[in-house]
């Protein structure tokens, strides 16, 4: 699955006001035309970050390759920490700030978060739906294979540095010469 033009409209968690308010105000989420230009590279240590400083920057990171990022309420949220879309495709992401190997239960979650999010993503344009699992540590056989059999992708630490050191890279100002 590729993480696949961003649907606009209004906020769907309404219940959750001062959580899209905080992001609004860091210029996080929000519709296309008001995210801010990507920031200067930064070298990222995910090993102080916390889970909310993660999520946080995951939002900017997905905005920036042009999908629509809501972040889900922090109380309830199962499974989910981020809905993305963008044309036709949804993406329920989950964050994990771990240390010890991920089971499948993780897997298991993001499912279960897939068929509970599908309406909202379904009234954003969203057709196609998948799930991604962000960790910052390693995941056990039956994780990946659970994830290989369901369309589930999984990002470990590995492929999470993978993917900021090649935005890293690509957001630096060619060299002067």
């Amino acid at each position: 699955m590729q993480l696949g033009h961003a649907a606009t409209g209004a906020y769907p968690f309404d219940r959750d006001r001062k959580r899209r308010h905080e992001a609004a105000a860091a210029g996080l989420g929000g519709r296309p035309d008001q995210r801010p230009a990507a920031p200067p590279a930064t070298q990222i240590n995910l090993t102080v970050m916390s889970g909310e400083e993660l999520e946080r920057h995951l939002t900017a990171f997905f905005g920036r390759r042009g999908y629509t990022v809501w972040p889900t309420p922090a109380r309830g949220e199962v499974g989910a920490a981020l809905l993305l879309c963008r044309e036709d495709q949804g993406v329920v992401v989950q964050v994990k700030r771990w240390n010890a190997a991920l089971g499948q239960e993780v897997v298991q979650a993001t499912i279960a978060a897939i068929r509970f999010h599908a309406a909202t993503l379904h009234r954003l344009g969203c057709t196609r739906l998948g799930g991604l699992v962000v960790a910052t540590c390693a995941f056990k056989p039956e994780a990946r294979e659970l994830a290989h059999q369901t369309g589930i992708l999984l990002w470990d630490r590995e492929a999470l540095e993978i993917q900021l050191k090649a935005e890293a890279a690509a957001l630096q100002p060619p060299p002067i010469r």
